[in-house]
């Protein structure tokens, strides 16, 4: 009788196969990396849906076209290469301002100095521009962007050094700063730098060779915001690929216990404020070169503050920070088209704004009282 030989594959001497590409183990780890993922972004997500169906509640009080104003406040944005190339341009000192809160913020210094920060850059751009005319494109852009980003980073070092030496808030010094720096920047338009035939308080024209080129296929967008752009990687490699990103994410959890294991807290706060202040006054600087061609006083509709809440929306992290610096351009450049199509003011994104604002707060609260109840239970 012939039997005929049977496999197993559990049997004594046979050696399972490991799990290769594609395998369960790392369909598992997929699927566990999309639920963080998908955890981290469900609240932001849904506080923005229920801002927009509150504030299309809004609309629907004060306009007979309800649905045409929402659809100009968006999809304008994208209806002809002028509205984006504007969308973009629009973005660009946003997200620059944003990445540099992510980073201060990640070391545990609320800097909310961006504006302040966002005006000494581009005045310096403006006033390097007009002083070395005679330099060439390439290297007169570059000089400038130099002089925005050193004078960001200078008046972000103040409160940073009084932080770490004396303890001073820094909030309260990053607010007042913001005043110091608008003011001075009020004074240096209106004399020294004024243009003599232009009305209102604007410098003089910058050279052409010192502006930003445009990006083919968009002539109202500029390669300030594909610079922008890049920094998005750079700063999250930054941030989480590098030893430095470890000690500055550990300085600003804890940063008693990260100087106990050796980490440089106090540099890794000066640090960051350098590099958000820097951030900033680039986008000062990006803003001058690529969009007025001139500094213009208050040309900012507070960039800095609305950095600020698009940095929290984003959670802090660099990709969040692109996406909603595009959402809330989309909205600024939108609420314009609404109200040149409809009568619903552009004041409606100030409304949506607070909005977004007070339900991210609620539920940053909610968040932090359910931490202290874990840590008294446990």
């Amino acid at each position: 009788m012939t039997t005929t030989p049977t496999t197993s594959t559990t049997g004594p001497g046979i050696t399972p196969e490991a799990p290769g590409p594609g395998g369960p183990a790392e369909q598992s780890a997929s699927a566990r990396k999309i639920r963080e993922i998908w955890a981290s972004v469900r609240k932001p997500l849904f506080s923005v849906a229920l801002t927009l169906v509150l504030g299309f509640g809004v609309v629907l009080l004060v306009s007979d076209q309800p649905l045409h104003a929402y659809e100009q406040l968006f999809v304008a944005n994208f209806s002809t290469p002028a509205n984006f190339g504007n969308l973009l341009m629009r973005s660009a000192p946003l997200l620059l301002i944003a990445l540099g809160i992510v980073f201060s913020f990640r070391a545990g210094v609320f800097n909310v100095g961006g504006e302040g920060q966002l005006y000494v850059g581009a005045v310096s751009a403006a006033a390097t521009g007009l002083a070395l005319p005679g330099l060439p494109g390439p290297l007169l852009i570059v000089t400038c962007m130099a002089a925005g980003i050193v004078a960001g980073a200078l008046l972000a070092w103040i409160p940073a050094v009084l932080k770490v030496t004396w303890g001073v808030d820094e909030v309260v010094i990053t607010l007042m700063l913001n005043f110091i720096a608008i003011l001075f920047t009020s004074y240096l338009v209106a004399n020294p730098l004024r243009d003599p035939e232009a009305y209102g308080a604007t410098s003089r024209m910058l050279p052409e060779q010192s502006w930003l080129p445009a990006i083919p296929g968009l002539p109202t967008g500029n390669i300030g915001f594909v610079i922008a752009l890049l920094l998005v990687p750079a700063a999250w490699l930054l941030l989480f690929r590098t030893v430095w990103g470890a000690d500055l994410r550990a300085a600003g959890t804890n940063l008693r216990f990260a100087e106990t294991v050796g980490v440089r807290g106090r540099r890794e706060i000066i640090l960051s404020m350098l590099l958000s202040g820097a951030l900033a006054g680039l986008a000062g600087a990006v803003y001058v070169l690529g969009t007025g061609h001139r500094f213009e006083q208050n040309f900012s509709p507070e960039f800095g503050l609305i950095a600020l809440t698009v940095a929290l929306l984003a959670r802090l992290h660099p990709v969040g920070v692109l996406l909603t610096s595009l959402f809330y351009a989309a909205m600024l450049n939108g609420a314009a088209y609404m109200q040149i199509a409809t009568n619903v003011p552009r004041s409606l994104v100030s409304l949506l704004t607070g909005l977004l604002v007070l339900l991210m707060t609620v539920e940053v609260r909610r968040r932090r009282r359910r931490g202290r109840s874990k840590e008294v239970s446990a």
